[in-house]
């Protein structure tokens, strides 16, 4: 129903068409006025409009006429003008006043805030509804854009990876979006109108106090502070700022706090690998990388002694002291840098293989894992001419177990060649047996863990008896490593163990020492097993 009158509108009883002198002026008003004006009967039919309502809802007058506010009132409104009528008519509350919806003659809607008025004659009898309207399109326009943009703004907070709060000045939170809910692990109802001493710990309320004065004051305040999450100390960057209201004055403040753990993870792992390609490749460039060498001798007859090739850096050109390589090896591997190292100790050892050292090397998986590489290295031994059985290539059992077939690959095709394959750090693993059989291995090394307290220990002293009884029915050469006293030599020696390396027979030194070393050895046990023979 049409919603906004006056009994100043339409005198009581008087009648809508009359030839009185004052009633044409009135109706000349009426018919003029600016705002939309409608007199309807109590059935809600049209008894007369003026050209602002036709105007406001798109329609000339003749369009209207014998008409009813019905047709033109939007259905959402219906229920509430007929309740308004009914009551008024048995004598309820006689005025109205609200927002409502009409529809336009081109179908959009038009807002309006209507004042309705029942008016009766001098014995009580309702006569007619008089209503006024004033459109108010454009305000509620702005309110459903203004209303939007908050719906929008609270999506943007509730979805932000960030933990924002706003607090009043009496320090108590007006506003929490879901990952302060989530971080703090409390409902929102819960929180809003409560202070920090609520959720806070103690020890904490008077510094985030002391800032909040700040930022009250005016301050924008930023910094980096760190908070326990699931048991784990997580970065936060938290910026408090100020919030003012229209005319500039302060009423509350706004905490935004973002977790920049994983961004200063990455931001430390590129400034790593960065500094690490440096090491590395300034190292190649400048000569820095050398040689040591570890003896690998026979515990039965006299063979010619192995050597394992283990790379160094110098810390300067031309200079003696090295960088140890647990400054530059692991970062090579967790950088993705050590199929360069790789490729340099290959060539290294290939020029070895070719004057008549015996040499093993360590290799990565990613060498391993990369065709091309096995095509280099092929290519480097035939060019060389250097002899493969003096090269073998060892890959760990843990690199194995996460590349099996690459690992077969790489093995068959090095064995194709003459080369031999060892499988290094055996006996770690969970199923290291069961790589045996899918393997074309040469050596086993048993690793350092087993050997260095078998004497003491009698797990690891059966560990390493039962895998020197499967290389031998597998035909496997078995290499204890970490040997560091006679008595753990003689005792290999006694269960089968067909080679040793360790501090007991030779420390790693430059290669220049160790091949006089070999040419010297004593045989009486002191430090060896027996003469370590020259290479061939």
């Amino acid at each position: 129903m049409d919603t906004q009158a006056s009994r100043s509108v339409v005198p009581v009883g008087l009648p809508v068409e009359s030839s009185n002198g004052f009633e044409d002026l009135f109706h000349a008003v009426f018919d003029c006025a600016p705002s939309g004006m409608s007199v309807a009967g109590v059935d809600g039919r049209w008894l007369r409009l003026n050209d602002a309502y036709c105007r406001m809802l798109g329609y000339e007058r003749e369009d209207l006429a014998g008409g009813s506010v019905n047709d033109v009132t939007h259905p959402d409104d219906l229920v509430e003008d007929r309740e308004f009528i009914a009551a008024a008519i048995v004598g309820g509350c006689e005025s109205s006043e609200r927002e409502k919806q009409y529809v336009r003659k081109d179908g959009s809607i038009l807002w309006v805030n209507v004042r309705a008025e029942l008016i009766r004659d001098e014995s009580g009898e309702p006569l007619y509804f008089v209503s006024h309207l004033q459109d108010i399109s454009e305000r509620r326009t702005a309110q459903e854009h203004s209303r939007d943009s908050d719906r929008m703004l609270q999506s943007v907070i509730d979805n932000s990876p960030s933990i924002i709060s706003v607090k009043g000045r009496d320090s108590r939170y007006q506003l929490v979006n879901r990952e302060f809910e989530a971080f703090f692990r409390v409902s929102s109802d819960r929180i809003v109108g409560r202070s920090d001493a609520e959720i806070l710990p103690a020890s904490e309320i008077e510094a985030i106090h002391a800032e909040d004065r700040l930022v009250l004051r005016g301050q924008t305040i930023q910094g980096e502070s760190t908070a326990m999450a699931d048991g784990h100390e997580r970065l936060f960057l938290t910026t408090r700022f100020p919030l003012r209201d229209d005319r500039g004055k302060i009423h509350a403040l706004c905490v935004v706090s973002t977790d920049v753990t994983e961004h200063r993870l990455e931001e430390s792992a590129k400034q790593e690998r960065s500094r690490c390609s440096e090491l590395i490749y300034s190292a190649l460039i400048q000569g820095r990388f050398v040689l040591h060498a570890q003896p690998i001798v026979s515990l039965g007859p006299e063979r010619p002694a192995q050597f394992e090739l283990l790379i160094r850096m110098l810390k300067v050109r031309g200079g003696e002291e090295l960088v140890a390589p647990g400054e530059f090896l692991p970062a090579a591997e967790r950088f993705d840098l050590i199929g360069v190292i790789d490729a340099w100790v290959i060539d290294r050892a290939i020029e070895l293989a070719a004057t008549g050292h015996r040499v093993a090397l360590n290799v990565s998986a990613k060498t391993m894992s990369d065709p091309s590489q096995v095509d280099r290295i092929e290519r480097a031994i035939i060019a060389a001419a250097a002899v493969p059985e003096n090269l073998v290539f060892e890959v760990t059992e843990t690199a194995v177990a996460d590349n099996l077939d690459a690992a077969r690959t790489f093995a068959m095709r090095l064995r194709m060649l003459g080369c031999a394959f060892a499988l290094d750090d055996f006996g770690v693993g969970y199923a290291a047996f069961t790589y045996l059989r899918q393997l074309p291995v040469n050596y086993l090394k048993i690793d350092i863990q087993f050997v260095r307290n078998m004497l003491s220990d009698k797990e690891n002293h059966r560990i390493v008896q039962a895998i020197v009884g499967v290389a031998r029915e597998l035909e496997i050469e078995t290499i204890a490593e970490g040997v560091e006293d006679q008595a753990t030599l003689e005792e290999l020696r006694r269960i089968g163990v067909d080679n040793a390396q360790g501090y007991w027979i030779g420390r790693p030194g430059p290669l220049p020492q160790l091949w006089g070393k070999a040419d010297n050895r004593p045989a009486d046990g002191t430090g060896a097993t027996g003469p370590i023979a020259p290479p061939r």
